[in-house]
């Protein structure tokens, strides 16, 4: 599995990163260091420009061959938006999607904004989550409350060594 930490967020207008690029880097290396078969790619992180899925998965799929099926692993949410991203509907030419649930999001409203040719390209995963958004992590930090078991210890870690989120 490939982590992907993006440049610049192509659906961020206006916004600008939280953090550097390096350090978002570096937290999920830390985040994905136990396990094999994990790794972070810097791909988005040099491209110039805005980083759009299309070009990501478009790029790594020819890098790796046509032999190799590659996945996009998303929240089931973001399949209700998948067709308004850049060359949103090309993607299900690229790659196979596994959209996993997220608490309180009906599953059926994500599979009903697709075609029956698109739904067929979705793994569609059923799993015990707990509802952790980014935004919550940073506020939780930023309010000096505790985010371990939130994210991995070493995660928490750097955080609190480099500061971030204070404000």
């Amino acid at each position: 599995m490939i982590f992907f930490p993006n440049g610049t967020p192509a659906h961020a207008e206006g916004k600008t990163a939280q953090l550097d690029a390096e350090i978002r880097l570096e937290l999920t290396q830390i985040a994905i260091e136990s396990n094999p078969y994990f790794r972070a790619s810097r791909l988005e992180m040099e491209r110039q420009g805005k980083s759009f899925a299309f070009d990501t998965i478009n790029q790594f799929g020819r890098e790796l061959g046509p032999k190799t099926e590659l996945f996009f692993i998303v929240g089931a949410d973001s399949m209700l938006d998948i067709l308004t991203w850049y060359r949103g509907g090309e993607l299900f030419e690229l790659c196979r999607f596994v959209a996993a649930s997220r608490p309180g999001f009906d599953l059926e409203i994500a599979k009903s904004r697709l075609t029956e040719a698109q739904r067929e390209r979705v793994v569609w995963l059923e799993v015990p989550g707990l509802h952790i958004a980014s935004r919550d992590l940073r506020s939780r930090v930023q309010n000096g409350e505790p985010i371990r078991y939130l994210v991995p210890d070493g995660v928490a870690a750097r955080i609190a060594q480099l500061g971030l989120y204070r404000g």
